[in-house]
């Protein structure tokens, strides 16, 4: 990321990530923080499952 203030509030929010995109789910049984895209993208996916973000098929993901 480059310097700024935002740097010391994600850093604040999540114990020390730099890196984003973040997520916070801030739910019961869900790690405190997300910064990995693919985690992040199978979170959302695990939560509504119905709106799928992700082909059915693998080789139509790229």
């Amino acid at each position: 990321m480059t310097p700024g203030l935002h740097v010391l509030k994600l850093k604040a929010l999540t114990g020390g990530l730099r890196t984003v995109p973040v997520l916070l789910p801030q739910l019961e049984a869900q790690p405190e923080d997300l910064a990995d895209s693919t985690q992040i993208l199978h979170s959302i996916e695990s939560r509504f499952p119905s709106r799928s973000l992700c082909p059915a098929d693998e080789r139509k993901a790229s």
